[in-house]
């Protein structure tokens, strides 16, 4: 038998380095010396450092954003929605709702957020994410609702104050007659309803004399003569549609320029012109026109309101054109009554002023007491201006001892679909206004 060859090497199976210093491992021909078990030294282990994350607290919100209502056209247009939350180094990021999910607003990244409704014209669900680091926390949902102009503010005025047998309509100029859009009279007819109405500009004294201007019919250029005078090109062509349509009309002359308030040397705006000379110029316009007839107890208005500021013809003179005076009016409506009823007509004749203006003071009286017994008051009055009735009546000063407004101007933010316009001038009226007293 062959004996096995003897290991070259020598295999040592070491549990650690402590045990080896404990137990001694010398080198070669040193004699090992195994210390007594009671002096080995213990091997010490350490264990390796965990560093835990730190929890981020989720901001907390104090204070949630508000529904509310806004309008869509006139005052209060706009809303600003309000978060309030506590946290260091918030972010915000305003949301809205549509198809069932919500969707950031583009630089919406404030506490707060203005929603208007120029640009939410329908409103909506608004809310907002607060973050601060990787956690968040979403404010409650707040309700933007929009709101539209009536189309019923008789009846809507009806129910608000207690009245009856009122109608609504609109009254209408040149304004609304523009090569860039011509209102659609059907569909006036359609918005007034039974028994509604339109009250047209016939003429107006707003354009210094001598001086060129451009009609707003046609845009072509024109001249004003010696008179300071001019009749609405639209005018004619509104009242043969009114009367056709079955509505009922009115006609009004806005006051203009007159020696009595022309400051100049010779009288360089108004050229000498008077309010009585006003008053015949009109009567000549709506008598021939064919649409007022002896029969008609249309309101005939003189509309009492400051115009714009005017250079003269030569362009060296400015001056503004202020709104006529009581005694101003006086005259005027004076002698239109005396023109209309020396010829067969009836004069049922009004002023026009805002509500402001109708209840001003002079002293202790009303500044215009005089003129409330001669003439009815149409009156604007627009509140919010939003296209539907103010909450309150409008003041009417001495006309209160005159069964008050017989004509309410409630806002010029009107709106009719399908009229070919956009802001109309919105009316109501009692059921006694086209009866002559």
């Amino acid at each position: 038998m062959t004996r096995a060859a003897r290991p070259t090497g020598m295999l040592v199976t070491v549990a650690s380095l402590s045990m080896i210093l404990s137990f001694g491992l010398f080198a070669p021909g040193t004699p090992a010396q195994a210390a007594p078990l009671s002096q080995a030294i213990a091997p010490t282990l350490t264990a390796p450092s965990v560093i835990l994350p730190t929890r981020v607290t989720r901001p907390r919100i104090a204070k949630q954003p508000k529904s509310a209502i806004i309008n869509r056209y006139g005052v209060g247009t706009s809303v600003k929605l309000r978060v309030t939350a506590t946290g260091t180094k918030l972010r915000y990021q305003w949301q809205y709702r549509s198809g069932g999910k919500w969707h950031s607003i583009k630089g919406a990244t404030k506490s707060t957020y203005r929603v208007r409704s120029s640009r939410w014209t329908h409103g909506g669900k608004f809310r907002v994410k607060v973050t601060r680091k990787t956690v968040r926390r979403s404010s409650h949902s707040a309700t933007v609702r929009v709101r539209y102009p009536t189309k019923t503010p008789a009846k809507d005025a009806q129910t608000r104050f207690g009245l009856s047998g009122l109608r609504q309509g609109v009254d209408l100029s040149s304004w609304q007659y523009l090569p860039s859009g011509r209102i659609r009279m059907s569909a006036v007819k359609s918005w007034v309803g039974t028994g509604g109405f339109t009250i047209l500009r016939t003429g107006s004294g707003t354009r210094p004399i001598n001086k060129k201007y451009v009609d707003a019919c046609t845009g072509a250029t024109k001249y004003v003569g010696s008179v300071p005078v001019v009749e609405d090109c639209a005018y004619a062509t509104f009242a043969d549609q009114a009367r056709s349509l079955g509505l009922r009309t009115g006609h009004y002359w806005f006051n203009g320029w007159i020696s009595s308030l022309d400051t100049t040397t010779g009288d360089k705006f108004s050229g000498s012109f008077s309010a009585a000379n006003s008053a015949d110029r009109y009567f000549t316009w709506l008598t021939t026109d064919g649409n007022y007839t002896k029969t008609s107890t249309d309101p005939l208005v003189l509309d009492i309101e400051s115009g714009g500021t005017w250079l003269d013809s030569t362009g060296k003179l400015r001056q503004k054109l202020r709104a006529w005076t009581p005694a101003e009016a006086t005259e005027y409506i004076n002698r239109l009554k005396y023109r209309l009823t020396s010829a067969g007509y009836k004069a049922n004749v009004y002023v026009y002023m805002s509500s402001n203006a109708a209840s001003a003071m002079s002293g202790s009286t009303y500044r215009w007491q005089s003129v409330a017994p001669i003439a009815r008051l149409w009156v604007a009055s627009w509140g919010k201006d939003n296209g539907r009735i103010p909450d309150s009546q409008p003041k009417v000063g001495p006309w209160a001892s005159y069964s008050g407004w017989s004509i309410w101007q409630y806002t010029s933010n009107a709106r009719i679909s399908g009229s070919g316009v956009t802001a109309l001038d919105g009316d109501i009226a009692k059921s006694t206004a086209w009866t002559v007293k």
